[in-house]
């Protein structure tokens, strides 16, 4: 019997092809929404573990702590050589650079070899605005046009992401932030403070001024795996790079149709340039979707029609009984907020009637946190006590998550895709009346990035599992003030 039946008997080919792939250079496993990437990746750990790799030189890097202690958790499950001292390493890629930071070499601590003086601890965020309010005076913050908080937040971009930071501020603006940033960085060394941000940066720092302890660490693993690939940013590929300077082989799971945090610093063009990037590279796709009936997978499969071949999925339901009564997408479109939240309320109640689903487990999804906050206090003035009421969340929030009833809401022009709509021109006199009707209407240009828009679109259509509604106001509260909206340019995809 083959050892690896009990791991691989419930994988479809795809995943079968993803866990048992030969051990050799970089695999980009690009996975659809709901195809499985948690089975694969936990089972290729395991696979390796089988294959003759140790358990002790694999490590596998993820974004979140609680993504990394479920993941650990499975493993265990999975196979029990996966527990205990000689586990694997499962962990973030902060947790792991700050790991590297506070081991001592040769009797010093790493902290101490890149400038942090004493026993290096924690920066907390009030000591942090307290020594940027010191290092910045108030005619640079005037210059910049910041708030403390605003310059913080700048750094935090141009500590991971400076190509960004150096397109969005050129010039004087520029070398403003980056001095600000020396003198920041000097005084958190002087005073033995890290934060987050340093970290990885540290690390790096680190290896590249001590390369005999980058192939003290590189040397540690044979194999290297990320999760969520997709949302790295460039200097976390720079840490890849120096684990994978001795040959560790890479193993990336991610799906760049879900990246979604570019606001945040992560660098779609890392998984997209997979092949040319990284050493001996090749991609297999998961495209077999065990969360959503087949209409909902169609709406998600023509938003892509337009991409290249190489990473175009087009996911299939493997349902092996795919509920019935559920109907295709609709798009329903409202007046005021108020008649959006009368419908969905009624329509919520009618499928749990109907279906036997909980309305507690049904979902609004929306674009912006304002609009979320204004239709729950919506709720709170006209929802009979006790009752069940969808759950609000944003579609960033609801990442990962599925539901069998999502109501996609936020679907306006400028609302979703979110930029700044351009002011209504005021009509005060004849002569405006006039300009109005002569002047060519503009066209409607988005300054925003309309492709990671997109993406999230795709985010909220993939989480529904049995009903789907799009859902678009004309009239709502939209930052404070009543306004006018056109319904989104996405409808027009589905």
């Amino acid at each position: 019997m083959d050892a690896n039946a009990d791991l691989l008997a419930t994988l479809n080919p795809e995943q079968f092809s993803a866990v048992t792939a030969p051990n050799r250079g970089s695999l980009l496993i690009l996975a659809g929404a709901g195809c499985g990437k948690t089975a694969v990746l936990t089972r290729r750990v395991v696979f390796l573990t089988r294959s003759g790799i140790l358990p002790n030189r694999i490590c596998a890097l993820t974004f979140s702590r609680k993504a990394a202690e479920e993941m650990a958790g499975r493993l265990v499950k999975l196979d029990p050589v996966c527990g205990g001292e000689d586990a694997p390493l499962v962990t973030t890629f902060h947790a792991f650079a700050l790991q590297v930071l506070q081991e001592k070499y040769e009797g010093r601590s790493n902290f101490n070899r890149i400038g942090f003086s004493g026993h290096a601890a924690l920066l907390e965020t009030r000591q942090r605005l307290e020594i940027l309010s010191q290092v910045s005076t108030t005619a640079m913050r005037k210059t910049l046009r910041m708030s403390i908080t605003e310059l913080d937040s700048a750094l935090n971009i141009l500590g991971t992401f400076p190509e960004k930071a150096l397109e969005k501020w050129g010039g004087e603006e520029a070398e403003l932030l980056m001095k600000i940033e020396r003198d920041f960085s000097e005084v958190r060394k002087e005073r033995g403070l890290w934060g987050f941000s340093d970290l990885i940066s540290g690390c790096l720092e680190l290896f590249k001024t001590h390369p005999q302890i980058a192939a003290r660490w590189s040397g540690r693993y044979d194999a290297i795996l990320v999760d969520e690939f997709q949302d790295t940013n460039p200097i976390q590929i720079d840490l890849l790079d120096a684990l994978l300077a001795s040959g560790a082989t890479l193993y990336a799971v991610g799906d760049d149709d879900q990246a979604i945090y570019g606001f945040q610093g992560a660098d779609i063009r890392t998984i997209m340039n997979f092949t040319t990037r990284f050493k001996d590279a090749s991609i297999i796709k998961l495209q077999i979707n065990y969360r959503s009936i087949p209409v909902i997978l169609n709406c998600a499969n023509r938003l892509w029609v337009d991409k290249p071949a190489e990473y175009r999925k087009t996911l299939v339901s493997g349902l092996s009984a795919p509920p019935t009564g559920c109907g295709k997408p609709q798009t329903m479109r409202f007046g005021t907020q108020e008649q959006m939240l009368e419908w969905v309320i009624g329509k919520a109640r009618f499928i749990r009637r109907r279906e036997n689903i909980p309305i507690g487990k049904m979902a609004m999804l929306f674009r912006l946190n304002d609009t979320l906050t204004t239709v729950a206090n919506h709720y709170k003035n006209i929802n009979l006590p006790g009752e069940d009421t969808p759950q609000l969340m944003t579609v960033h929030a609801s990442k990962g998550l599925e539901y069998p009833v999502v109501f996609l809401c936020d679907l306006e022009e400028a609302v979703f895709p979110h930029y700044k709509p351009p002011k209504e021109t005021r009509i005060d006199t004849w002569t405006d009346l006039l300009r109005a009707i002569v002047r060519p209407k503009a066209k409607i240009v988005a300054p925003c990035d309309v492709e990671e828009e997109l993406r999230l679109f795709y985010v909220g259509v993939t989480r529904a599992e049995r009903f789907l509604f799009f859902i678009t106001v004309a009239k709502k509260q939209f930052y404070g003030r009543t306004m006018n909206f056109v319904p989104s340019r996405f409808l027009k995809r589905i």
